[in-house]
């Protein structure tokens, strides 16, 4: 009797077992490698230090024809490599590119994103330097500004300027930097620090064709309902499933906040919102639902027909 008992109680667990491993995988979205937090451990982020240049000003002259602005870039450089930091040589990349035929003269309005975007550059330190003298002395002023290089989002801006009776620029350039290094560092550091935590934020919208005859109340062969379906695969491959679903109407579904990671999770190679759309159409067309996606910076945008 007692190993009649066991064999029935062994035989419940197996079923009960089979039918949550079911669940799992056929109930649910699962989740893709790239955004999994725990698969590999994240890559740290890279800094790029670069000129500051106007409009149509050709970033490929900036440090030849200003001294005191390839002294500031190299000295905020060099504080990014003391305290640690992985950063990309902007010169070094700018040879490069100058050699590089992609990179054409007729591009020179864009040669600056290009550039950056070529890199590899997580994010990039902007670098001002204005010198004026008269009587009185000589004002330095420098002014550093760090952005995030795939989204443009500024993260920390500080302005340090000195006066002295001297025309010992280099020392002058420091001075203004002492001012502001320790505050403009720990800031950043904050910043990325976050991002490399909870993931790069973006937006996600998915729109109804006018032509489509579904809606997001729609149920599907497999028996969800289609927001039911997108929610669902959101919440799974946002990054350490940091997600919001701001609302639903009539031919909107809109996540003002998805988060993904910097680094794919898995070959620890830069990841992006793109790559992110491409899993959401895969995963929709495996559903039997056809979609096409825009990207524009930072927002997705998954139409469905």
């Amino acid at each position: 009797m007692q190993v009649l008992k066991k064999y029935i109680n062994n035989r419940f667990l197996f079923v009960f077992v089979l039918l949550l491993c079911s669940k799992n995988n056929f109930g649910q979205a699962s989740q893709i490698a790239g955004t999994q937090s725990a698969e590999s451990t994240r890559a740290a982020a890279k800094i790029m230090v670069v000129p500051y240049t106007k409009q149509n000003e050709d970033v490929r002259t900036v440090l030849d024809e200003n001294p005191h602005i390839r002294t500031a870039v190299s000295m905020v450089k060099e504080a990014f490599d003391q305290r640690g930091w992985s950063t990309v040589d902007f010169v070094a990349n700018l040879r490069a590119a100058q050699a590089n035929a992609a990179f054409t003269s007729d591009r020179q309005s864009t040669f600056k994103s290009d550039l950056l975007t070529s890199s590899g550059a997580d994010f990039y330190v902007q670098v001002d330097v204005q010198i004026t003298s008269d009587e009185t002395g000589t004002n330095t002023v420098l002014n550093l500004t760090a952005f995030e290089t795939h989204t443009g989002a500024s993260f920390s801006n500080k302005t340090g300027s000195c006066k002295f009776m001297s025309t010992d620029y280099e020392k002058l350039i420091s001075k203004s930097f002492e001012g502001i290094q320790e505050e403009f560092l720990n800031t950043l550091m904050v910043k990325t620090d976050e991002i490399r935590e909870i993931g790069r934020a973006c937006v996600v919208e998915f729109n109804l064709d006018e032509n489509t005859g579904t809606d997001f109340d729609s149920e599907l062969a497999s028996g969800e309902y289609l927001n039911e379906l997108i929610e669902d695969w959101i919440s799974t491959n946002a990054y350490k499933g940091r997600a919001n679903l701001s609302g639903i109407l009539e031919n909107k579904m809109l996540f003002d906040e998805v988060r993904i990671p910097l680094y794919d999770q898995e070959t620890n190679k830069p990841y992006n919102i793109n790559r992110f759309a491409s899993e959401a159409i895969k995963y929709l067309r495996s559903k039997g639902i056809q979609a096409t996606r825009n990207i524009h910076g930072q927002k997705m945008y998954v139409t469905i027909k």
